[in-house]
């Protein structure tokens, strides 16, 4: 039997591993000159990518592609704002774009442009602000106004009261027009919904990850691209990739690194299990050998799979080298239960797996004759969010991506006596997540104060 030392130098020796370093490791600008996650580069970066006019060579192209972000994210109006997105780019006329808007001058007019980028005593400004006519195709001579806003957020947290004063003011200004405003946030901001994030579902979010997928990765693709600006936009991709937050997270990874991740796990995922089970142990000399190659050697490599393979909700349990203290609070996963209040009363789920868990919850639902199928019919999306590719419970076991629930557990219906198939290769933290989704989609108020305390905790790491 191989020792866990030799099976970590075949990990580390694999063509794969040695190529997601390679990737990881490639030189970016914004890196070199100290300003990877500056948001005032990302909005200059986001003007200059959306404006038509610029040397791109790729004219509506992005700002198309970026309307179907927004498409993908939209919780009201979502067939009107389908429909914005499909529109021709051959419609577009007269577009303007300005980087760092002031939300007091919202319809100032092109020749004012100079006094746009003047500092002023008020602090509300969008980071994006695009505004553009639209001809309609049946009546060239008719044309309408579309006003798109982005606000940008890196370090930041979202500001719901920012969030209100923002809307309020495209309301009192452009009444008689269609607007869009957009959040372009990392993914950990978004919650289970628009207005659960930003206060009001007209509010639409966009995280990264989509710019990345929808916007920029088609953009390079594009014949168009000019052959200086490509490196800009390869060079800005990279950027999202690096860590921040003290390398606890990324904006976002391209499929490059999830298909080399995804085919290192699936290979040695007997390693990556044995490195998560010493993980947990007390403190040896063998821990503390994989410890060093885990987390210092390797360690942007080994962050890199952590962070794809937790965004994929696809294993049970992952590796985490953190203080004896730590461990001991990280074990508190062990003993998973919610409080559920509904109709002036409250009880206490617990389970000691993520499948008991969930069928405990099903159960309860069940009880009290709420709409638990119609949920169950349309997938219910694995997650804190609603953008996933995996379902966490379906009434076949496919996920979104037509891929087959990995690991699979069944309830039967006490109503329907149908069986509902539930996707238990998941952390019990993305269990809690979904679960108390799925309680408050159906109207009930669903607590996992675990989640709480890990959220609190979770600088520590």
């Amino acid at each position: 039997m191989k020792s866990l030392k030799r099976m970590l130098y075949e990990l580390t020796m694999d063509k794969d591993f040695v190529a997601l370093k390679f990737l990881i490791d490639r030189p970016n600008v914004f890196h070199v000159v100290g300003a990877t996650h500056l948001e005032t580069w990302h909005s200059r970066f986001l003007s200059w990518v959306l404006d038509p006019t610029e040397r791109h060579m790729l004219g509506y192209y992005p700002f198309q592609r970026f309307l179907m972000a927004v498409a993908e994210s939209a919780e009201e109006n979502i067939d009107d704002i389908t429909d914005i997105a499909m529109l021709n780019v051959n419609t577009f006329r007269n577009s303007e774009v300005i980087a760092e808007k002031d939300i007091n001058k919202l319809d100032i007019t092109e020749q004012q442009f100079s006094e746009e980028t003047e500092r002023n005593d008020d602090k509300g400004r969008l980071d994006v602000f695009f505004k553009v006519n639209v001809v309609n195709e049946k009546n060239p001579q008719e044309e309408k106004r579309l006003i798109l806003a982005v606000e940008q957020k890196v370090y930041a947290r979202v500001d719901v009261n920012q969030c209100h004063k923002y809307l309020k003011k495209f309301e009192e200004t452009f009444k008689n027009e269609t607007f869009l405003l957009v959040a372009l946030v990392p993914k950990s901001q978004m919650k289970e919904s628009n207005e659960a994030t930003f206060g009001s579902s007209k509010w639409i979010g966009v995280d990264y990850q989509q710019l990345v997928d929808i916007v920029l990765m088609p953009c390079l693709e594009n014949p168009d691209l000019s052959i200086y600006a490509k490196p800009i936009i390869q060079q800005y991709i990279d950027a999202l990739r690096m860590p921040y937050k003290v390398k606890r997270e990324k904006l976002a990874t391209i499929e490059e690194e999830r298909i080399l991740v995804r085919s290192l796990y699936d290979r040695f995922e007997d390693v990556f299990k044995a490195i998560t089970k010493i993980s947990n142990e007390v403190d040896s000399e063998e821990r503390n050998y994989v410890n060093t190659v885990v987390t210092e050697i390797y360690g942007e490599v080994f962050r890199t799979i952590k962070w794809i393979l937790n965004e994929e909700d696809d294993v049970e349990e992952i590796w985490n080298f953190s203080t004896a203290f730590q461990r001991n609070v990280y074990k508190k996963w062990d003993e998973i239960y919610l409080i559920i209040k509904h109709q002036g009363n409250e009880i206490v789920v617990n389970g000691n797996s993520v499948p008991e868990l969930w069928k405990k919850v099903l159960l309860w639902i069940e009880e009290q004759n709420l709409p638990l199928r119609q949920l169950v019919e349309e997938g219910f999306i694995l997650g804190g969010g609603n953008r996933g590719n995996r379902y966490a419970i379906a009434l076949q076991p496919v996920h979104k991506n037509r891929k087959k629930f990995a690991s699979i557990h069944t309830y039967e219906s006490i109503i329907t006596g149908e069986t509902y198939y539930i996707e238990t290769k998941i952390n019990p933290q993305s269990a809690m997540k979904t679960i108390v989704k799925l309680l408050n989609a159906l109207g009930v108020v669903g607590q996992a104060p675990l989640l709480e305390q890990g959220e609190e905790g979770s600088t520590l790491e």
